[in-house]
């Protein structure tokens, strides 16, 4: 097909700008500028689902595309020619660059168009000027030409505007703007060149930090606090109706190139920073407060100090109502962290442990990643360093700073909290405690141990925490759940990072007997960890007892799953209170009973369904489910007989301790039996030793009846 009558599949000049940045000469000029020509019919007109009139166009050329796809193909060819600019003739690069300029003054592009065209003039002109310094010099030379025109088409804009709403605006700098007579124009046709004005500021700012800026300043300022009530003008602005209002498109403009002048001047960061922190807390726009962000997060790296203090307040995105900020706060923060321009101190860490149970899917995903691999690299002891404080925290009890906080602060943290004693409250608190207890070596499980019991337990049973306020039985509930789950347990698969490294350097023999040996020291120590404890149990223990609370259940539970490992040695850990010592020992034969009626019951109640009875098509699968189902009859046999002989030892207890006297022999319809002679004993032949036995009675406790 001819050329001009050919269009390039979706993404070919995606790969051309990329290719193009290592093989500079694989592409002619000829062929780039015949199809900048052909791409350039397409003026922009800020709406990317419409598509342009044909009647502009050459005929044949497929016009079935729409604004956007075009304006991206140009963007790319705009970068594949900025990537070969060195090797273009002098006469087509100038007249490129001329044309780009004339394209800039119209303000009618895309804004991702915008920040292509900008590139793409500043490398023509460094690349073809014949030293650095004539670069720098044609660069600030059209990039002042354009902010004065931008300027001008700003104040245009903010004239008409305040003659048609009869507003006068008053700037930080004292002048006034918007005198004049009303024109027959309307400001709402010039909004769309406007808002391409204002982004084409920004874009001119960063790649030329020493571009006057002065006349644009004092009205972006005016734009950006015609929407809050607070500015730090020396007079207000008088206005009606803000420009938030009648063109927030504007307003969230403004904003962004405010943010880009910033970074290029610290005194005017300084002033501005706390405007950006309160719109950022105060805005109700999700679009803002999401650009805000990212404003913030180039903040921070540029000036680390003066951004330091409004963490807090920036972290607060990631409880924000609007998902896309949660995540694009979570993502910023994320990466600043990893570079270290933000410390995980403080109630950062604490803050970001919300995101492992957030509505989003996508975030629950980023945030285990974060968790589970990168700062498991990057800060091992972090988990357990902040993993009591954590409880607290979560719980929204402020027992363990010492002081109350103020309302402020209290309302702050709450955000951050998940209140309540329900199934969905605990059950996310424990997501958080598990993910942490993960990242721990075997060391650290064990020092988590002892600071919950000396932090929480302790606390508790000295009154230093409220056990009979909602938040404080919450910490302690949740205190037993982590010592009672199995993640806070030393298996024998899971060993440490020093003792990992000893086995690989001693070898397979030596390494063996080395990890057997970790492993028995720390089980030991997590036995004398144990007994230390049993004391602060038994107190707590009849505290609670005392006071008839309610988490006096989950204390017995949380003691029998840790003493369920040491059965043996149950007398000697708990000497000091017999009285405990037999209700657990009875509150483990009564949970092993209770185990084997719910599996013996489970198992009946499987047997009972229709779908057993199926015979499978499969003869594999059927030779493998009669092993299965030859197993599971095995167990489920066992179980019944020890619930059946339960049963039947209580009811013959039952009778006995009643005092039913046994029938005599001759009542019994007892079958014939036949004696080793072979012949019939009658009634009168039983021996009399078995019916000496049969007449014994003996009084046995049974636990129904005590």
């Amino acid at each position: 097909m001819p050329i001009d009558k050919w269009t390039a599949p979706p993404g070919a000049w995606f790969l051309l700008s990329e290719v193009s940045a290592f093989l500079s000469r694989a592409t002619d000029w000829e062929f780039l500028h015949h199809h900048w020509q052909l791409l350039d019919k397409y003026k922009a007109t800020g709406d990317p689902d419409s598509s342009w009139d044909p009647g502009c166009l050459e005929e044949g050329l497929n016009t079935t595309s729409s604004t956007f796809s075009w304006a991206a193909d140009r963007v790319h060819l705009l970068q594949t020619i900025s990537n070969v600019s060195m090797d273009l003739p002098p006469e087509p690069a100038a007249d490129l660059a001329h044309n780009l300029l004339q394209r800039l003054e119209e303000f009618n592009m895309h804004s991702t168009e915008v920040n292509a065209h900008v590139k793409a003039l500043r490398t023509l002109c460094k690349r073809k000027a014949l030293n650095p310094q004539e670069g720098d010099s044609l660069v600030a030379k059209w990039v002042n030409q354009l902010i004065s025109k931008a300027s001008r088409l700003l104040d245009a804009y903010m004239s008409k505007n305040v003659e048609e709403n009869g507003t006068i605006f008053v700037t930080p700098l004292g002048c006034t703007t918007g005198k004049g007579k009303r024109t027959v124009a309307s400001h709402s046709k010039l909004l769309p060149e406007t808002i391409t004005a204002v982004h084409t500021i920004g874009s001119l700012v960063i790649i030329c930090p020493s571009a006057d800026v002065s006349t644009i300043v004092p009205i972006l300022h005016t734009i950006i606090t015609s929407g809050t009530s607070n500015t730090r003008a020396k007079k207000p602005a008088v206005a009606s109706i803000s420009i938030k209002q009648t063109a927030p498109s504007l307003y969230i403009q403004a904003w962004l190139t405010m943010g880009k002048i910033c970074l290029t001047d610290g005194k005017l960061a300084k002033r501005y920073i706390p405007l950006f922190v309160q719109e950022l807390e105060k805005g109700d726009c999700a679009s803002l407060r999401n650009n805000i962000v990212a404003v913030m997060a180039d903040f921070c790296v540029r000036y680390t100090a003066l951004v330091d203090c409004y963490l807090s307040k920036i972290t607060k995105c990631l409880r924000d109502p609007c998902e896309l900020v949660r995540r694009q706060t979570f993502i910023l923060l994320s990466r600043l962290l990893q570079r270290d321009y933000v410390k995980w101190r403080g109630v950062l860490f604490l803050r970001f442990l919300l995101s492992l149970v957030d509505e989003s899917e996508t975030i629950r995903q980023l945030a285990d990643f974060l968790f589970g691999n990168i700062l498991k690299a990057k800060a091992p002891l972090l988990a357990y360093n902040s993993f009591v404080e954590a409880i607290f925290v979560l719980n929204d009890c402020n027992a363990h700073t010492g002081s109350s906080n103020p309302q402020n602060s209290r309302n702050e943290n709450r955000i951050f909290s998940i209140r309540g004693n329900d199934e969905k409250s605990r059950s996310s608190r424990m997501h958080i405690y598990v993910t942490l207890l993960k990242q721990m070596a075997p060391e650290h499980l064990l020092a988590t141990f002892a600071k919950i019991c000396a932090e929480i337990l302790a606390a508790a049973s000295d009154g230093l925490l409220n056990i009979e306020d909602a938040t404080g039985q919450s910490v302690l509930q949740d205190a037993f759940q982590v010592l009672s789950s199995k993640e806070i347990r030393i298996s024998t698969s899971r060993g440490s990072t020093t003792e990992s490294a000893d086995v690989e350097e001693e070898g397979a023999d030596g390494g063996a007997s080395s990890a057997a040996k970790g492993r028995a020291i720390t089980q030991a120590v997590k036995k004398s960890l144990i007994q230390n404890t049993i004391p602060i149990f038994i107190e707590l223990k009849r505290l609670l007892e005392s006071k008839n609370s309610p988490l006096t259940g989950s204390l017995m539970e949380c003691l029998r799953n840790l003493l369920k490992d040491y059965k043996n040695e149950i007398d000697d850990m708990l000497i000091a209170d017999k009285q405990l010592q037999k209700e657990l020992i009875y509150d483990m034969q009564k949970y092993e009973s209770m185990k084997a009626k719910s599996v013996a019951a489970e198992a009946v109640a499987t047997m009972q369904r229709p779908d057993l009875y199926r015979s499978p098509s499969n003869p594999t699968t059927s030779s493998f489910m009669n092993k299965k189902s030859d197993e599971d009859n095995t167990k489920i046999a066992s179980a019944m007989a020890d619930a059946v002989a339960a049963v039947a030892a209580r009811s013959v207890l039952r009778e006995v301790n009643r005092g039913t006297s046994t029938p005599p022999l001759s009542a019994m319809k007892a079958p014939r039996l036949k004696s080793h002679s072979g012949r019939a004993l009658s009634r009168g032949d039983k021996p009399p030793e078995v019916i000496e036995s049969l007449r014994r009675r003996q009084n046995f406790d049974s636990d129904d009846e005590n």
